[in-house]
């Protein structure tokens, strides 16, 4: 999930990417050359009745597709194809214009001033103004928002005054004219770009909203109107999400003039791309079996990069029998992560050991591996004060080590880890319980009422290693990512200084520091990080994806091409 669960960028002051272990991949792989010689074989999807229709498959939507409530990567996707934010960023990360055609930073860096393009419309055809831009901010800041963006304005000048006040405009935003708006923080950050970077919402579309008045906003959720390439249609619960072109697109007029976003899972993603009815499976499961799959029809290419995130297990830190690091460290300890990465993997992923991707300049080597050792694993419980009991479930103070474990259904990924986790865990005296519902249900259920034991999900990352919104004790709250609730005060002191920091060798310092005490402390059990994989059409082209810039980049979509 983009962390993302969530979707935000930060600023890359570090541009060279280390070593990871995999192949480098700057550009797409194309996994299927020997299919290039199989010039006979029938290509459905030129044949389906809708073959004028790029079809995408995707996770199904939670269905929240404006800017300030999408949660989930699929809703992301919605939103990126509707809407356009001041900037882009390019395939190595660097913020690159967009809406704005050029910024400038203040001597004291503390003021962003963005100069908009004047040839930018919405969909329905009213021009995209600086007012547009001040209007989506002061929903950001308003006292009844209730989302999951607030720490993206927490350090705009006047949002104290204006929330909780009676000012009727924020002070660190201002509007100089139609096309040139400024921002002003209350420190430097090197994270403030991407803070001023959120999707742009129509002001005329909302005539009805007033201050304290968020309802009004709620209301237009699942009719998104935007400036985007895409002009969002229909969606049709449970099957997909329809969009048409933008014809009066700023960038270019958008090459595909009909997507479909069908929703499927794993355990069908496989059958529709081979039958054609889909063109592009994302978030396809890198292993053997659907190598295999993709290589025997003949017309399915693997588009494959590093995967910009990780797979982990969330614990329930306000839960006392989580609370010690001694217990989630043998709990990892514990797990043979590697033998299932060796099982569902097949050599396609990594063990992961801390909350960065090994293609981010912030990793380090440093760290415990937590390799399997269930030994080691029995020995930490013990010094924990946690003994066997008769029933063989490890006890202390009246209380038990038997979670529940809260997960997703229709995932090989997570059908494969059950057994896997309940038998390693059984050997130390754990209990694990699976209660297996769907996603957008766990969704709810982790991270707005924090009802659970432990869970498993995923992050996609930033390019920056700035992670304050997943792990701040400031983000532990109903709606926050910081669902399992980690405080930490070395944790908040290195995540703040990161922040602050703009030179870059000190910044590396800092995050390599921020990355070992994660590596001690284990907020989550870091699990995978991966290959990522997107099965796609002979027919489609131009899908130049990258471990920074996924299809739904606009940069990427309306460029993307269909054969008929």
């Amino acid at each position: 999930m983009k962390k993302k669960l969530v979707l935000m960028l930060s600023l890359v002051l570090v541009l060279s990417l280390l070593s990871t272990g995999y192949a480098e991949k700057d550009e797409l792989l194309l996994a299927n050359s020997a299919n290039k010689s199989k010039k006979t074989v029938q290509n459905p999807a030129k044949t389906r009745k809708n073959s004028d229709a790029l079809i995408i498959g995707i996770p199904e939507v939670r269905g929240d597709f404006l800017p300030i409530y999408y949660s989930t990567i699929s809703d992301g996707y919605v939103v990126n194809m509707v809407y356009d934010s001041l900037i882009s960023n390019d395939k190595q990360g660097n913020p690159i214009p967009h809406v704005a055609k050029k910024w400038e930073l203040s001597k004291d860096l503390k003021t962003y001033t963005f100069h908009l393009r004047d040839d930018v419309e919405f969909s329905d055809g009213e021009p995209l103004t600086a007012n547009d831009i001040e209007f989506t901010y002061k929903i950001l800041c308003d006292p009844t928002y209730d989302g999951r963006y607030t720490e993206q304005v927490s350090q705009i000048v006047g949002l104290t005054e204006y929330r909780d006040g009676d000012a009727e405009n924020i002070e660190g935003i201002k509007v100089i004219d139609d096309y040139t708006i400024s921002f002003t923080f209350t420190e430097a950050l090197a994270t403030h770009i991407w803070d001023c970077n959120f999707p742009i919402m129509p002001k005329h579309a909302f005539p009805d909203f007033k201050k304290g008045n968020i309802e009004v906003i709620k209301e237009q959720m699942q009719t998104p109107l935007g400036s985007g390439p895409y002009v969002f249609e229909k969606l049709e619960p449970k099957q997909y999400v329809k969009f048409k072109a933008n014809p009066n697109y700023f960038l270019r007029t958008p090459k595909v003039k009909k997507i479909i976003f069908k929703f499927n899972n794993n355990l069908t993603s496989m059958s529709e791309i081979k039958k054609g009815t889909i063109d592009v499976q994302i978030q396809v499961s890198p292993n053997e079996n659907n190598k295999e799959i993709i290589n025997s029809t003949g017309f399915i290419n693997i588009v494959e990069y590093p995967e910009n995130g990780y797979g982990y297990i969330g614990w329930n830190l306000r839960d006392p029998r989580l609370a010690d690091k001694k217990v989630r460290q043998a709990l990892t300890y514990g797990f043979n992560r590697q033998k299932f990465i060796d099982e569902y993997y097949n050599g396609y992923a990594k063990v992961c050991n801390v909350p960065v991707s090994k293609t981010s300049w912030a990793n380090t080597t440093d760290i415990n591996e937590y390799k399997y050792d269930s030994n080691k694993a029995k020995s930490l419980l013990e010094k924990a004060g946690w003994k066997l009991g008769k029933d063989g479930i490890r006890q202390k103070d009246g209380m038990k080590l038997s979670f529940v474990w809260d997960t997703y259904t229709d995932s090989k990924y997570v059908e494969t880890m059950i057994p896997m986790l309940k038998a390693d865990w059984k050997k130390l005296g754990v209990k694990v319980e699976v209660n297996s519902i769907d996603f957008n249900t766990l969704i709810e259920k982790i991270f707005d009422q924090h009802e659970f034991d432990i869970y498993n999900m995923a992050w996609s990352l930033n390019i920056d290693p700035d992670a304050l919104d997943l792990f701040h004790s400031s983000q532990d709250i109903p709606s926050g990512n910081n669902s399992v609730g980690f405080r930490n005060k070395e944790n908040d002191k290195l995540l703040e200084a990161g922040r602050k920091e703009f030179d870059p060798k000190k910044r590396v310092e800092i995050y390599q520091k921020w990355v070992k005490l994660m590596n001690e402390e284990l907020p989550y059990m870091f699990l995978t990080q991966s290959l990522k994989w997107e099965a796609v059409n002979d027919r489609v082209k131009n899908w130049n994806t990258s471990s920074f810039v996924d299809f739904s980049n606009p940069n990427i979509i309306s460029n993307v091409e269909i054969e008929q």
